[in-house]
């Protein structure tokens, strides 16, 4: 979800910084090759991929957020330069206090995907991970299993409004990655422990999924992974540190909502009750690695249906950018389809 106060116009000082952060860009790419090219965890990686992961590095790390966000794209903007690239319809589900339900491809209400993107709760959604949810209902149609995908533009209606259409819960999965994935969680733990400010979260029967993809779990940030994946993942520490300033901080008594691995002991018991199965991934190469593999080890221990997968030397939210490059699939892809396949069918 991107954050909506976060817009300003730049000075012209902030105008010529830009540019001048892209000057370099060209030498900055051309030593990461010759550099890294051949090191073990860009072994399977193509050219392509090395360097629009250092590219990403690179202008990640330094431009402030009003210069990242200079361009103005918002994620309704961005949904429908896409669904007219794409020759879709532009189909959208207003649901109050400016929030929006967009659709990717039909809308369809026997069974749904509900997608959270990700973007630090400060960017829209690249128009590649449109196309990966393209991707995926189009292979699940392949399968005979024909699926609504909304993503939520703001706010937590969405549950609320999908459900008064019709869906059922237990035709019903969740997914989220990055800062999406942090609200799938956010959403589980409404569920288990309701607060007061926030609305209720009451479903007939559980859902029948969430996929939680390279979730924000931790904002201190201390765990080996956040050292050890420096330059290797698709994002840098000092972005992370620059987008996390910009957003507010939850009070400490909801710690456990924002960044899950501080929930106290037993946090997510019962989950089992509110959701059928549930899939957590990293990459192996990602910077939060280590705190999502923490998050999911607590989760298993209270879901029979909960599973963690490391996928070796992928990157944050890793599956995107087989739809960036346009070269071959990565591993997660495939299991993302199959696994939310599953859902549909053994349910």
């Amino acid at each position: 979800m991107s954050h909506p106060t976060i817009q300003k116009k730049l000075s012209w000082r902030e105008t010529f910084g830009m540019v001048a952060v892209f000057i370099p860009l060209p030498v900055v790419l051309l030593w990461t090759v010759a550099t890294t090219a051949y090191a073990s965890y860009n072994k399977e990686r193509s050219l392509k991929r090395i360097v629009a992961y250092a590219a990403m590095r690179y202008v990640m790390s330094n431009l402030s957020v009003p210069q990242m966000k200079a361009g103005g794209r918002t994620t309704l903007g961005t949904y429908e330069k896409w669904a007219k690239a794409a020759e879709l319809p532009v189909t959208i589900d207003e649901l109050g206090e400016d929030a929006r339900l967009l659709w990717i491809g039909p809308r369809r209400l026997e069974r749904v995907v509900l997608y959270l993107h990700g973007g630090a709760f400060l960017f829209p959604p690249g128009e590649f991970a449109l196309t990966f949810w393209r991707y995926v209902q189009l292979e699940l149609e392949k399968q005979n299993i024909e699926v609504g995908i909304a993503m939520l533009n703001y706010s937590g209606l969405a549950l609320d409004f999908l459900v008064a259409a019709g869906v059922k819960p237990q035709n019903l999965q969740v997914a989220g990655d990055s800062a999406g994935g942090n609200l799938v969680i956010q959403v589980l733990s409404q569920m288990l422990h309701p607060l007061q400010r926030v609305p209720k979260i009451s479903l007939s029967a559980p859902l029948r999924g969430m996929l939680i993809v390279s979730p924000s779990t931790n904002l201190t940030r201390d765990k080996r992974s956040y050292t050890e994946n420096e330059g290797r993942d698709c994002i840098t520490l000092r972005a992370l540190e620059n987008w996390s300033a910009v957003v507010p901080r939850a009070p400490e008594a909801d710690r456990a909502y924002r960044e899950p691995v501080h929930a106290p002991e037993g946090w997510f018991e019962g989950a089992d009750r509110l959701v059928d199965r549930v899939l957590v991934t990293a990459g192996g190469a990602e910077l939060g690695r280590d705190d999502i593999v923490v998050f999911g080890e607590v989760l298993k221990k209270h879901h029979p249906d909960a599973k963690l997968v490391v996928q070796k030397n992928g990157v944050h939210c890793d599956m995107l950018f087989d739809f960036m490059t346009g070269d071959k699939l990565g591993s997660l892809t495939p299991l993302l389809v199959e696994w939310l396949a599953a859902g549909f069918t053994n349910s």
